[in-house]
């Protein structure tokens, strides 16, 4: 994820454009990592929707760098929108792109930019969605697209789209979690003071993402010390101290901010990284048990009977666990 661009439309809306901007800018910001970012664009300047002009956008490029991640922002949807020559140029552009698609290239529509990848077939055949309000019209504009409603966002494959507004931010922060990890994914989120959030039918958060969805920095600083400290048995005496609260009182507001105890919110994590070295790795029960900070095999037996179906041997057998040891 090293360069990426942010196709700009005339009448773009501001927060379609500025939430991932805003998400991208800052894992450079905080140092997790070089992206050069660009806003391209058929105009070199561009009324937004809003009272405000835009400029020093970067005309469309002849071809993108090997896995790019281009933004495509949405705008307000007018007829002579639609019927512009900066719209045609675009489409042309995104169509050449997906016949002569540089290598990892990861197209990602914002609101109504899903249109424009639409008219310039990108679309068909795909799962895809856009904003609540257009979802009636995209389903008649692309018959051979799948289109979800109810979605903050939907990722296939290569191709990635959302609802618009705010859950441009979402997207964002799901390309920088899967290019740079979890942990920078929620200092980015935390640094911009926005919750991961899903809907019904999205894809399920990790553990060390799910109850993070508040804006407490004592508890996040408590939930960061649990997660770098699985295989540790920490009391939660030295959790309060770190944080400068009594442990009764960092109980109840742990509870409060994230919905569960603090001991269910280490067991959550421990489990999830068991079920991580069982399906990608070759270590023993007993090396596992360790790394999750289980005293034996059989407390980690325990605890896994509560929360899998399956045992671990199954699970691990299904999983291939033909990978050497992490």
């Amino acid at each position: 994820m090293k360069n990426v661009q942010f196709l700009t439309m005339p009448s773009t809306h501001l927060l379609d454009l500025a939430g991932p901007l805003q998400v991208i800018h800052t894992v450079g910001e905080m140092g997790a990592g070089s992206i050069d970012v660009r806003c391209i664009g058929p105009e070199a300047s561009v009324g937004a929707f809003q009272p405000l002009t835009l400029t020093d956008i970067r005309p469309l490029p002849r071809v993108l760098p090997p896995d790019s991640v281009l933004f495509v922002i949405g705008s307000k949807l007018t007829p002579a929108l639609m019927r512009s020559t900066a719209w045609r140029q675009s489409v042309d552009w995104l169509g050449r792109l997906g016949r002569d698609r540089p290598e990892g290239l990861r197209i990602c529509g914002v609101c109504s930019g899903t249109f424009l990848l639409a008219d310039a077939g990108l679309l068909d055949g795909r799962l895809c969605t856009t904003h609540h309000r257009f979802i009636p019209r995209l389903r008649a504009a692309v018959p051979a697209a799948t289109v979800l409603e109810n979605r903050v966002f939907v990722e296939d494959g290569d191709l990635l789209t959302s609802a618009g507004v705010t859950s441009g931010i979402d997207l964002a922060l799901h390309l920088v979690s899967g290019a740079f990890g979890e942990d920078i994914a929620i200092q980015v989120a935390r640094e911009n003071v926005v919750h991961f959030r899903r809907f019904g039918a999205d894809p399920e958060l990790s553990a060390a993402m799910r109850h993070r969805s508040h804006c407490n920095q004592r508890i996040h600083a408590v939930q960061d010390a649990i997660s770098s400290r699985l295989g540790d048995r920490v009391t939660l005496d030295e959790l309060a101290a770190q944080v400068h609260l009594s442990g009764r009182h960092l109980a109840r507001l742990f509870l409060a901010e994230t919905g569960v105890s603090i001991k269910q919110y280490q067991i959550a994590l421990r489990m999830d990284l068991a079920r991580r070295l069982m399906a990608s790795s070759r270590l023993s029960l007993e090396n596992i048990a360790a790394a999750c900070g289980y005293g034996s095999v059989q407390a980690l037996r325990a605890n896994w009977n509560k929360h899998e179906r399956l045992p671990p041997s199954l699970m691990r057998r299904g999983a291939g666990a033909a990978r050497p040891d992490a």
